[in-house]
């Protein structure tokens, strides 16, 4: 086994990074299409149970809350933990991505990544609907305190909240230096608390992914509440769960494992790459 991080890295690598997460998807398109529709139709099918029209109505604000992130989180969690465990299985050339990814194993470590990644949502959620809880009494008019709206940060369409979550997502991530702890609990399945460790040392290795993660987070939480961006939200939220879930394993790859997972993802046909010929790769062999 290859060298097990974490290492300082350049924001030149995370631009290798977006490269090498899209040469991935172009590998097996309909696989990763396939895995980017389980978000807006688990969503739907949540958001359908009779049960939200016979309890929520008589429930409170944090009740409904949490019922409506369930709705769309868990779902959304699942993709990204999906799509993060099927780019490493993608990338190995000698299997069939489906025999790698769907066993008992796979299945229960995919579980606990996404569960956690839902947990983190949810309460990053909760956290700020208890902020904006006690700071609107304050605001109220002749000392009237005022409820938050039961819907905190859900937009007004399926898709359009998925690209808020996810944005919300990639905040957490970085508030609770968690960026990398889905990839480590699905392919080392080592305790929570180390992997959230060794997370937390890569991040403050390559503190550049902070400003990264911040202003990409923020630009897609904020997209679907602005209406000339609307339809751009609409289009943007069906693909990037599943390229953040394949970002994810390459970065973890190359800051974890030195960019020479078991199969390399495969070469970049630009010119300056032309000269390296031969099977898969590794990432100091055409890293500038």
């Amino acid at each position: 086994m290859r060298g097990f991080g974490p290492r300082a890295l350049t924001p030149r690598d995370g631009w290798n990074w977006l490269i090498q997460a899209w040469q991935l998807l172009r590998r097996r398109p309909w696989l990763f299409v396939t895995v980017a529709l389980f978000a807006p139709t688990g969503s739907a099918l949540l958001l359908a149970l009779p049960v939200w029209e016979w309890w929520l109505p008589v429930a409170g604000g944090w009740v409904t809350l949490t019922a409506t992130l369930f709705c769309y989180g868990l779902p959304l969690s699942l993709t990204v933990s999906l799509a993060c465990g099927l780019a490493r299985a993608v990338n190995r050339k000698r299997q069939l991505a489906s025999s790698q990814l769907f066993n008992r194993t796979a299945f229960k470590a995919l579980s606990r990544a996404a569960l956690f990644l839902f947990l983190l949502l949810l309460q990053g959620y909760l956290l700020a609907y208890w902020v904006q809880d006690q700071l609107l009494p304050a605001e109220g008019l002749a000392g009237e305190a005022s409820s938050p709206p039961a819907a905190f940060g859900i937009a007004g369409t399926i898709l359009g909240t998925q690209l808020s979550v996810l944005g919300s997502v990639l905040l957490i991530l970085q508030m609770v230096l968690a960026v990398f702890t889905v990839p480590l609990q699905l392919f080392r399945e080592l305790p929570l608390a180390v992997c959230w460790r060794r997370s937390a040392l890569a991040m403050q290795l390559n503190p550049w992914l902070f400003l990264v993660l911040g202003m990409i987070g923020l630009a897609l939480l904020a997209l679907p509440f602005f209406k000339p961006f609307a339809t751009l939200a609409q289009i943007l939220a069906l693909p990037l769960p599943v390229y953040l879930g394949v970002l994810l394993y390459v970065a973890w790859n190359d800051v974890f494992q030195s960019g020479a997972e078991e199969e390399e993802i495969m070469e970049m046909q630009e010119p300056w790459r032309a000269g390296v010929t031969g099977g898969s790769v590794s990432r100091q062999s055409w890293r500038r």
